[in-house]
């Protein structure tokens, strides 16, 4: 799974990342090697280790960046698909109640 790192995020807070997510400091720089030479900053890509890896089409989907007070359904509202589907179509979330800032999540649109 992929992860932005949010402006108020800091090298301090990797820990705080890697735990959000249930995965060790080690497994964090392991899976993003650049950290043992670059600090966190706001921006930075991070892949999560350990997450479930969704097979995507070549096209008709879109990455979305979960913004501050977004919800799974709030956002299948917003781009007018179904909640179950967007569920369905992001297994990486592992509980669709909880999603974070920055969380990419993917909007399916082949087949509707």
């Amino acid at each position: 799974m992929k992860y932005i790192v949010q402006p108020w995020e800091t090298w301090e807070t990797i820990d705080t990342i890697a735990s959000r997510f249930g995965v060790t400091v080690d497994q964090m720089m392991k899976a993003n090697p650049v950290l043992y030479s670059v600090p966190v900053y706001p921006g930075m890509m991070l892949e999560v280790p350990g997450h479930k890896v969704i097979d995507l089409p070549a096209e008709g989907y879109i990455e979305y960046i979960v913004q501050p007070d977004d919800s799974l359904y709030g956002i299948s509202n917003k781009f007018k698909l179904s909640y179950n589907r967007v569920i369905a179509q992001n297994p990486q979330i592992e509980n669709p109640n909880v999603i974070w800032p920055g969380q990419i999540i993917y909007l399916v649109y082949l087949g509707y």
